[in-house]
């Protein structure tokens, strides 16, 4: 969840280090700091609770000129959120100053041994261990890199670590463990960051560093070693294409709002990539070897957190539908906890965002070891979910800056159901007829995107009216069982509103006792199989007295006619409309979000990359 960033070079340190904190805004955090060595190799720190502009506010007044730095926001896990307790650490004998994003798991082990040697620490904190344990021993070594090692060698857990030393005043020391950490890699500079959105301004030649790799970075270059036997390692140059203005709002007043629009585009190029001039489906990514295993593969697990939870319950459907294969989906830290019944006949996907989720992480090595065959569905290039799995499909979505998830969603569905129909053919499920039906159905998704999200004025003025309620219900079935619930969690996300959704057959087995003139109920209503089933329980609402806003098909006018607020999606596949019929659920919570004066982009509690556990 925190961010961090460091540079090395000939720049001045800090405007480079606010730049790159500014681009990790969207991970969330509640404090920030940075720490570089001035002119007279002494160590600058200032770090704020709060906002960035707060620390922003207190460098106005500092002349620091330096070289090489590091910055971090923080999310708190071990002591509040305080000045106190943001990073950098600075050690004890003052040689030593530290930015940590993880866990270390016996802190408070390492700072009981500490504190008998009389080490004094400042924070509540599990980072000021590692800085004060590293601290010990550069004292008693005299040797940066050797203190580094041994240091860490003696923390248990998952964490990265960016440190500079007093007396190596050029170098950036930096250890990757579970947690993201890449190097931008520039002329006679060289920069570190959690994620690569940061270093976009300023060069795209980067190296995704693998666990428990130990760097020493210099502007001069890089190098690599591996913690454990101490060795020198080589590690792959990538080059990164995303375009750094895609992490601009561009005139939008909030990122979630300028990536609600530009799912259209989005989807476009999904397409663009995957289908080939004969609309055969083509992942890049997937070698034949992959191909071959994936046509006899008997059961499938889904996995995955939030948001990708529900993309992995529509990618259920559409796979038991298509591929007829058995198909279950659990919550990553159910999964890996579980000892799950998994094997080598089994593919277990797991879907990310960000490629870093600790959870889904977590869960793909216990699948891994169980010998099932693993497949990534990740949006981030060259992330530690999409190295680790043996196989990856990439979601192409772009960056995505705002907590809530808008784009990356939709881009995991027409991912998902590409490879279901994929699956379908590989597994001789799907006719060539069926094929050719499938993707002209696929394909007719951007453009109809472009009309739902036309809509985007009612859906505000449908918002004014309810924004003041604390209560909402969503109702969906089949395919758009997930899509109820993935509107609740929009709700709730960013408008600290109580949403709750619920399959529409289960109304009443509970969720009817709600139902008054004051409960807001949202019904998703597309043609479908279940259509009339669901009309039926919105007629029951309606008997009692409830409001209902309905989403269904373009000249539906009976549904219309019954709902308060009625939105459309043109006429689609089933299994393909909640790639629709989410986007107006994007928007009402969104107005109602704005209206309510929240912080969009950056909810209260939430965080984008949940790194830690």
């Amino acid at each position: 969840m925190c961010g961090i960033v460091g540079y090395t070079g000939k720049r001045s340190a800090l405007p480079v280090l606010i730049q790159g904190l500014e681009q990790l805004e969207y991970r969330g955090y509640d404090s920030a700091g940075v720490a570089c060595l001035d002119a007279s190799e002494r160590f600058f720190i200032a770090k704020e609770k709060g906002k960035l502009s707060e620390l922003k506010s207190a460098l106005r007044v500092k002349s620091v000129a330096a070289h090489q730095g590091i910055g971090h926001t923080r999310w708190a896990t071990h002591g509040e959120p305080s000045k106190q307790n943001a990073h950098p650490h600075l050690d004890s004998h003052g040689k030593v100053v530290l930015v940590h994003n993880g866990i270390i798991e016996n802190y408070a082990e390492i700072r009981k041994q500490l504190t008998k040697k009389k080490v004094r620490f400042l924070s509540q904190t599990d980072t000021e261990s590692a800085t004060q344990l590293i601290g010990d021993w550069y004292h008693k070594l005299k040797n940066p890199l050797r203190a580094f090692r041994e240091a860490i060698l003696r923390m248990h857990g998952y964490f990265a670590f960016v440190t500079l030393f007093k007396d190596d005043p050029d170098a950036v020391y930096v250890f990757k463990r579970s947690n993201p950490l890449v190097i931008g890699l520039g002329d006679g500079e060289n920069f570190i960051a959690s994620d690569v959105t940061a270093l976009l301004a300023y060069t795209r030649k980067v190296i995704f560093l693998e666990d428990d790799d130990l760097a020493v970075v210099r502007p001069e270059g890089v190098a690599i070693y591996n913690l454990k036997t101490g060795k020198s390692v080589e590690r792959k140059r990538t080059i990164v294409n995303w375009d750094f203005t895609q992490a601009r709002k561009q005139g939008y007043p909030h990122f979630m709002l300028k990536e609600i629009y530009e799912q259209p585009q989005a989807l476009a190029e999904i397409l663009s990539k995957i289908l080939g001039v004969k609309d055969e489906i083509a992942f890049e990514t997937l070698s034949s070897a992959a191909l071959k295993r994936l046509k006899k593969i008997k059961k499938i697990s889904i996995v995955s957190c939030g948001t990708a939870h529900h993309a992995g319950l529509v990618g259920s459907v559409m796979l038991e539908a298509w591929a007829r294969v058995p198909c279950r989906v659990q919550v990553s830290s159910e999964f890996r906890y579980g000892d799950p019944i998994v094997g080598k006949d089994d593919l277990v996907v797991l879907i990310t965002q960000s490629g870093e989720t600790a959870d889904t992480l977590a869960a793909l090595r216990e699948a891994k070891s169980k010998g099932a065959m693993t497949l990534a569905i990740v949006n981030v290039v060259g992330s530690t979910v999409s190295r680790e799995a043996d196989a990856v499909i990439y979601t192409h979505a772009g960056p995505e800056i705002g907590v809530a998830s808008t784009k990356a969603y939709t881009a995991q569905l027409l991912t998902l159901s590409l490879f279901s129909i994929l699956m379908g053919r590989l597994r001789g499920k799907i006719s060539s007829a069926e094929y050719t039906k499938l993707i002209h159905e696929v394909k007719k998704i951007p453009t109809a995107s472009v009309r739902v999200l036309k809509q985007a004025k009612a859906l505000q003025k449908c918002a004014k009216l309810h924004y003041k309620r604390k209560n909402f219900l969503y109702l969906g079935r089949g395919a758009n069982y997930p899509t109820a619930l993935e509107g609740a969690l929009k709700l709730k996300e960013i408008s600290y509103a109580h949403a709750h959704g619920y399959a529409a057959g289960e109304m009443k087995h509970g969720p009817i006792a709600l139902i008054d003139n004051q409960q807001v109920v949202i019904c998703i209503a597309p043609a479908s199989a279940t259509y009339e089933k669901t009309v039926s329980n919105i007629q029951e609402i309606r008997a009692r007295k409830g409001i209902v806003i309905c989403i269904g098909t373009e000249g539906d006018r009976f549904l219309e006619k019954i709902s308060q607020d009625f939105f459309t999606i043109p006429k689609i596949h089933e299994l393909l409309s909640p790639i629709l019929t989410v986007l107006p659920l994007q928007f009402f919570a969104y107005y109602v979000s704005v209206l309510n004066g929240r912080d969009v982009d950056q909810p209260r509690n939430l965080a984008k990359s949940v790194t830690v556990e």
